[in-house]
């Protein structure tokens, strides 16, 4: 089916159901590190020992999206996101069942299988049946919608703790997802590109065997081979960094605030700013980036990291300035974590650029999987707030000294690119 013979309304029908999986994607996400305080309160733990369970949240995710979801391309994208979904709404409503802190780490790799496998269809589908003249821009604001689905979780948690408990969170985490599937059942289509094979096989053609496989495998020497290979250093590089910081960040943001004074509500719209500055930072550097300003971009992003981080430790503990200094660290941390992902839709071209972002992503994605730890680590051996906040200056100005001496490499090759694309 081509793009011309899909009607404008089932377009965006596709779209409108692939962004609610992305929401509630979202939501599940942050529902652990928001959760950690009160669960802590409740089984009399010390908030460090969930951090393996945090971690193997992270790790579900990244295999979900490296194992999981390829199956896509072999049984149909459609019962993908339908199984994937399923299982992290049972999942979820299993963890008010949870009675000790391993029962909750392994629940949480199962909804992070699921969340990684149904986001990564999700926006395989929307990048399918996507308008072709808007494909970019709605590929970026429906993956942005996970991004909302935790500002949206952020801003519920202070009432659902209230009347429910942590136990509500995550039920309501586990409820909403089951109610989808119905409506996704009757309105998802599926991947024209998987209906192609199977009338295909069912004409009695032999597709090639491990063709895919082999093509990946191509596709990544391709990577880091020249004339790719400094492009792709640069961008997972800084990838993994701005990755590692959101994780640490956005896990141990909610636990850090109310260990250093702040209230349960006040410590969960800490996070909640944290991922609302993210929306607007990717909106902003993403646009600079588009115009060919990539190095303009990332500065801009990671400067305003660093200096939100710095100000922190001269700032008097207002909670007004904090909430804005917040939001700018969201800006410079996630914001630059979804601009990196349009640096590398920009420099390379279009036969290497799903790879260059799909190995960007599972490269960052596992490394991740340790900043739990190593925040958990952090609290354990009794680094403050501001301490393990402000330790990601390192990394974060090392990001924006690789920017100062690669910037206009980047610049070069992205125009390049687009010049040719």
């Amino acid at each position: 089916m081509a793009d011309a013979e899909v009607s404008t309304s089932f377009s965006w029908r596709m779209v409108v159901l692939c962004s609610l999986v992305c929401l509630l994607d979202g939501y599940d996400l942050v529902v652990a590190p928001i959760s950690i305080p009160s669960l802590s309160a409740d089984w009399l733990i010390d908030p460090d020992k969930f951090a393996g369970a945090l971690a193997l949240g992270v790790l579900g995710t990244g295999i979900g999206a490296a194992l999981l979801a390829p199956l896509g391309d072999r049984f149909g994208r459609r019962p993908l996101v339908l199984a994937s979904f399923a299982l992290v709404g049972v999942s979820s409503l299993l963890v008010p069942l949870a009675s000790s802190v391993t029962d909750l780490a392994i629940l949480r790799f199962v909804t992070g299988l699921g969340l990684g496998a149904s986001l990564a269809n999700a926006l395989a589908l929307t990048s399918e049946y996507a308008l072709p003249h808007l494909r970019s821009r709605i590929v970026a604001c429906v993956y942005a919608m996970a991004a909302a689905g935790s500002v949206l979780g952020g801003f519920m948690a202070p009432y659902i703790l209230k009347l429910f408990g942590w136990e509500g969170l995550y039920a309501l985490g586990g409820i909403l997802p089951l109610l989808l599937i119905p409506v996704l059942y009757l309105g998802l289509a599926e991947s024209r590109r998987f209906l192609e094979l199977q009338a295909s096989l069912d004409s009695g053609e032999t597709p090639e065997k491990d063709t895919a496989a082999g093509a990946s495998l191509h596709n990544l020497r391709q990577l880091l081979s020249f004339p790719f290979l400094p492009a792709t250093v640069v961008v997972w590089l800084l990838f993994v960094v701005s990755t590692f910081a959101a994780y640490m960040i956005g896990n141990w943001m909610p636990t850090l605030m109310n260990l250093s004074g702040w209230s349960i509500d006040d410590s969960i719209r800490a996070v909640t700013m944290f991922s609302f500055g993210g929306i607007f930072g990717g909106l902003l550097l993403g646009w600079l980036i588009d115009s060919g300003r990539v190095r303009l971009g990332l500065l801009v992003g990671y400067g305003t990291a660093a200096l939100a981080l710095a100000a922190m430790h001269v700032t008097p503990s207002v909670m007004f300035v904090w909430m804005a200094l917040i939001t700018a660290l969201g800006v410079g941390v996630i914001g630059t974590s979804y601009a990196i992902i349009a640096v590398a839709a920009l420099v390379y071209p279009t036969n290497l650029r799903a790879s260059g972002i799909g190995a960007a992503q599972a490269l960052g994605r596992f490394i991740a999987t340790l900043a739990p730890l190593v925040g958990g680590w952090l609290l354990a051996n009794n680094f403050g707030a501001l301490q393990i906040l402000t330790g990601q200056i390192g990394p974060l100005s090392f990001s924006l000294a690789v920017v100062l001496l690669f910037g206009r490499r980047l610049d070069a090759v992205a125009n390049q690119s687009s010049d040719t694309a």
